[in-house]
């Protein structure tokens, strides 16, 4: 594989042979900035993205229609994992330094601390960015990295940071903490659905702001 974890992430949806991808999130915000990559190199392959909170719903057999699809997990237990890891599915599992730790000698993996370099790496070499400022900003903020590539490819002169489209940027990576957090104490499918609810009307808030 090649060194560079975007090209990694993007050789392992393509390759699918291997069914297994983990990746330290180090923080909630680097975390949010893989999952974008994933979603973003996903939709240029046509890979169908699939975010499922509880693993019994994980539906194993291949598309009626032909088309691929990549399962993306947030799991902290250890044990979850493990069996998470056993099934036969194309899947990435973004986890803590713990789990990464633990599974790295077994599976392909990805250092959410080598986040900087793929952040550099994604602006430039893949959406075709070289600026400073978004650059020295996205490196301050990593899960808007793709809210401020679209901002400043619409208008790159005139590029400037939205406290508006931030402000909603930061309500959508409370409710993902919130998330995480209702997960691992196994919080009822209802709260889990209205947290998801509500994440998606402040995607649609950041969105329509630019």
């Amino acid at each position: 594989m090649k060194k560079n974890s975007i090209e990694n992430i993007k050789y392992f949806m393509l390759d699918q042979k291997g069914k297994n991808l983990i990746i330290n999130k180090v923080t909630d915000e680097i975390g949010i900035f893989y999952d974008l990559i994933i979603s973003q190199i996903s939709y240029e392959l046509d890979i169908k993205v699939i975010r499922e909170l509880d693993n019994n719903n994980i539906d194993e057999s291949n598309d009626l229609f032909g088309q691929k699809k990549i399962y993306i997990l947030s799991i902290l237990n250890s044990k979850i994992i493990e069996k998470t890891l056993e099934r036969n599915f194309l899947k990435i599992i973004i986890t803590d330094y713990k789990n990464f730790k633990k599974f790295s000698e077994n599976y392909e993996v990805i250092n959410g601390y080598d986040f900087e370099k793929d952040l550099k790496y994604y602006l430039t070499s893949y959406l075709n960015i070289e600026n400073e400022h978004i650059t020295s900003y996205c490196l301050s903020q990593p899960h808007l990295t793709n809210s401020e590539a679209t901002k400043y490819k619409i208008n790159p002169k005139n590029y400037t940071k939205n406290p508006i489209a931030y402000e909603a940027a930061n309500n959508t990576l409370e409710i993902r903490k919130s998330i995480f957090k209702s997960k691992k104490m196994n919080a009822g499918i209802k709260k889990l659905f209205l947290l998801l609810k509500k994440e998606v009307t402040y995607k649609k808030f950041s969105f329509l702001v630019f």
